[in-house]
């Protein structure tokens, strides 16, 4: 390359190394915007109140915590009885962590409290340990079987359950299990360990909940058909608890078969109607609540306890208690448990967040959330509460209404409180066969999802592999040995799939292309970008590949939310305030050339751009200046080097230029930061090549990834292409219906054919000229939720 054409296409950014001390002195200092973000960033409740905007967000947020409040209710009790504790401990899980997430929680979307997977691995532990307080307390079963004899009551009806110490008992492991997987979510989030779950693949999670969905089924059972089994715990507790059910199937009662069915039919009947027409329905119809009171009532006027020998829920304590330290005498040996519950309840309810985070254009603060759910679980512990997660129908229901800031749980926790001291005592007659009626019903996503084994089998074998390992331990040993296992099988086929690369012989052509490693630092503003993953693509480095896809080229989500922000500044009519920065910055000032917009035949004109700072005048000499200074000074490879940028009509963003003088946009709840940055990238932006001839595998998650990926940066008028796509990754995307979203035009066997293609599309008319402002760039329920396992929860 000529020094005349280098000068054209590149100007040397002189880097400004800064002593110690003196970056220090910019860092290091205390002010009040300073103190105010780290006790925002720690209590996001403070932010909350301080932009709460009383007459906009309150009749909102007071309609969905009520809605979510109601939800509650029905799912209290019922996941209270599935949990193995006390019905009323699952009233308290439905108070307590939705208050601490109102404190601590950055996600107005996420509802707190019971969630079916986390109750069912409880129980799991709670029964284990029942079974070893059971052997080595003896003497008060027999000495509650003496008592019955003595008042004339029937000896063979005196159960384990009905002695207080014995539940008791299980409700202090229950309160242990929520303690330590507090702790162990909050030392996860000290040390950031939230990577953990990038290693659980989307055929691993469908096959752990799918098994567990069965767990919670057989649970059922016995109340669903009015028997009474043992309770088994440990290896192939299900299948003696079928043994069990078949040899007692002569003692089933018919009235709580009615029940059952009965209910069951409701239930299906109304939520099909509820997803039906759910987008013109405000608020679902609340059918669980509905079931509850209607069966409540029956049983009390028929009398079902007495005449027809149904199980009723019984006395529910109408006080709440006062905090109590958890007995940690034998915690030990669940310790390990302790681990899978705060495993469990981070990736599930941090999976649901960023689903509403992405629906609704804000960035999830994802250490702050892991801390949320630790002090949610540690705080609840001394309140006879047992591990509380997520709970994804009631987010759902919180996205669709909207709901607008964390304070909205605080109505739904006055509800439970409102219940609790005045109404649980008329949930007396309540028949146990509703409320399993009830879980029964919840179960139906996850049984579902039993489909997607199909699904993995054409899109990559060892997805299938992995999913049915999973489901099978799951399902056959236990939940907690299920989950090992399926990890374990995960990660080998990771190391099976690398040692079975593909390996060909090539024909030598076009020598003239070839990628130039030697400059490090190569700020590029062609309206064309390419990224390069030099990696497979698979569940344990998904997040990863789209966290530096983003970091590389234009972070989509981000400028959605930049969008959204100039919509509401643009309605309002109001000017937003400038944030001066603290301290001096060093200004890395390049030139640029751009076209006065609107005529086609102006002269270009240099304007300044900087890339920390706002685009300031036109300075004509500035240029020319630093052309000088290519000539004079040689080319270091510590510098960074510029490209010209693309001509103008690449896109028009005129109606958001205001956004150009802010530093950082304060949106209320969180912030945009360097929205100059963002909005000067995505200008410089027209086509993205994702160049893949180094990945030879791809799995169920990496093909979900791509698809998301590509509607993302559709939606804000970037066309990405693929280049140098394999046969067998082509093959497995084409099995899992990327192929049905993605263009075959934005398809290229090689990186020169894309690179040809990009640069005559970039020089075409373009049609995108529109502002992005003037289409919708929300993401749908569909696009948002990226066909996440946590929405069939």
């Amino acid at each position: 390359m000529t020094s005349v054409e280098f000068r054209h296409r590149y100007v040397e950014i002189e880097e400004n190394n800064n002593p110690l001390m003196k970056r220090v002195k910019q860092n290091v200092y205390c002010s009040y915007r300073r103190v105010w973000k780290f006790w925002a960033y720690h209590l996001p409740i403070l932010k909350f109140i301080k932009y709460y905007k009383l007459k906009e967000y309150l009749f909102s947020d007071i309609l969905t915590g009520l809605t979510i409040g109601i939800m509650h209710i029905p799912q209290a009790l019922a996941f209270g009885m599935l949990t193995s504790v006390k019905v009323e401990n699952g009233l308290y899980t439905s108070l307590w962590p939705i208050l601490f997430y109102v404190i601590f929680g950055t996600s107005p979307h996420i509802s707190m409290g019971t969630s079916a997977v986390i109750c069912m691995v409880t129980a799991g532990v709670v029964d284990m340990q029942a079974e070893v307080f059971k052997s080595n307390n003896q003497h008060l079963f027999h000495a509650h079987l003496a008592n019955a004899n003595g008042t004339m009551q029937n000896a063979t009806t005196i159960e384990w359950t009905d002695i207080p110490e014995f539940m008791d008992f299980k409700e202090n492991v229950a309160m242990n299990i929520a303690l330590f997987s507090g702790l162990i979510l909050i030392f996860m989030g000290m040390f950031r360990l939230g990577f953990i779950t990038f290693y659980f693949s989307v055929s691993f999670f469908s096959g752990f909940t799918s098994g567990a969905a069965v767990h919670i089924a057989t649970s059922q059972m016995p109340a669903l058909l009015g028997i009474a089994v043992k309770r088994y715990s440990g290896p192939f507790k299900i299948v003696y608890t079928y043994r069990d059910i078949f040899l007692a199937i002569t003692t089933v009662k018919v009235a709580t078969i009615l029940i059952s069915i009965i209910c069951i039919v409701i239930l299906l009947a109304v939520k099909e109607l509820n997803e039906r027409f759910k987008h013109k329905l405000k608020a679902p119809i609340p059918i669980e609540l509905i079931v509850v009171i209607i069966a409540t009532i029956a049983s009390y006027v028929s009398k079902f306890d007495e005449n027809y020998d149904v199980a009723v829920v019984g006395a529910i304590p109408n006080t709440i208690p006062a905090p109590v330290l958890p007995d940690i005498t034998g915690v030990q040996y669940y310790l390990g448990d302790c681990f899978v519950v705060a495993i469990l309840i981070f990736s599930n309810t941090i999976a649901m967040a960023k689903i509403c985070a992405k629906k609704h254009n804000y960035e999830l603060n994802d250490n702050q959330e892991i801390y949320a759910y630790g002090i949610c679980n540690f705080a609840s512990s001394f309140f006879k509460c047992f591990p509380s997660a997520v709970a994804p129908p009631r987010s759902m229901i919180l996205s669709s209404m909207n709901a607008r800031t964390t304070i909205s749980g605080l109505f739904s926790a006055l509800l439970m409180l409102l219940v609790i001291l005045a109404i649980s005592e008329l949930f007396f007659f309540l028949p146990k066969a509703a409320l399993a009626s009830i879980i029964l019903v919840a179960l139906k996503g996850l049984f579902v999802q039993m489909t997607d084994a199909r699904r993995f089998w054409k899109i990559n074998k060892y997805d299938f592999i992995i999913w049915l390992c999973t489901i099978t331990s799951v399902v056959f040993i236990d939940i907690d040995f299920g989950l090992g296992i399926g990890l374990a099988i995960s990660l080998l086929t990771v190391v099976f799939q690398s040692q079975r690369a593909s390996a060909m012989r090539l024909m030598k052509y076009n020598p003239n292309f070839r990628t130039v490693r030697s400059i490090q630092k190569l700020y590029s503003l062609s309206p064309v970008k390419i990224f390069v993953y030099k990696s497979n693509i698979f569940f344990a480095n998904a997040e990863m590949f789209r966290s530096k896809l983003y970091s590389a080229t234009v972070n989509p989500r981000k400028f959605v939310k930049l969008l959204n922000k100039k919509k509401e500044i643009d309605a309002n009519k109001k000017d937003t305030e400038k944030i001066t920065q603290n301290g001096a910055n060093a200004t890395k000032k390049i030139s640029t050339i751009s076209t006065e917009s609107g005529l086609s035949n102006a002269s270009p004109v240099f304007t300044s751009l900087s890339l920390e700072d706002s685009i300031s005048s036109p300075n004509v000499e500035s240029f020319a200046s630093q052309l000088d200074n290519v000539e004079a000074n040689p080319i270091h490879l510590d510098s960074a080097y510029v490209c010209l940028p693309p001509p103008s009509h690449v896109l028009s963003l005129g109606s958001i230029d205001t956004i150009q003088s802010l530093e950082t946009i304060d949106s209320g709840f969180d912030e945009i930061s360097h929205p100059k940055q963002l909005l000067s990238e995505y200008m410089r932006t027209r086509v993205i090549i994702l160049e893949m001839a180094c990945v030879n595998y791809i799995d169920a998650s990496g093909c979900n990834l791509i698809v998301h990926i590509h509607k993302e940066y559709s939606k804000l008028g970037i066309r990405l292409l693929l280049a140098g796509i394999s046969e067998d990754v082509s093959k497995t995307l084409k099995h899992s219906g990327a192929f049905d979203a993605i263009p075959k035009d934005d398809l290229y066997p090689d990186l020169t054919d894309a690179i040809v293609s990009a640069d005559e599309y970039v020089l075409q008319p373009s049609k995108a000229d529109l502002s992005p402002t003037s289409h919708s760039v929300s993401f749908t329920d569909e696009e948002a939720a990226e066909e996440s396992y946590v929405v069939h929860l």
